[in-house]
């Protein structure tokens, strides 16, 4: 079941779509996480694959369903300035030069 049938299900409380929208977008992240500890660990090949493209199709839902709670003015953010890019881009690239 994607997302997109997930948000259509009716379940014993109703919930408003933007609750469903916060529901959804919580457990994405939630699975992310969980995606990206057992990729970080898994070691046979094809098991490294299914892990890899489950990460590629939990991102994708996660930026959708964030998207459509943007377009929606559920989930409203501010552009980064290009100095803030560039010190985040600084930041993660000298961490992951301690490496």
């Amino acid at each position: 079941m994607n997302w997109k049938e997930n948000w259509n299900q009716s379940g014993q409380t109703p919930l408003s779509d933007q609750e469903r929208a916060f529901d959804l977008l919580y457990h994405e992240k939630a699975l992310m996480s969980n995606v990206t500890s057992d990729l970080l660990e898994v070691s046979p090949v094809g098991m490294r694959q299914v892990m890899q493209d489950c990460f590629g199709q939990i991102s994708a839902d996660q930026l959708e369903i964030f998207n459509v709670m943007q377009q929606k003015g559920w989930y409203p953010t501010k552009p980064a300035q290009d100095q803030d890019v560039q010190m985040a881009k600084q930041k993660y690239g000298q961490m992951r030069g301690t490496l």
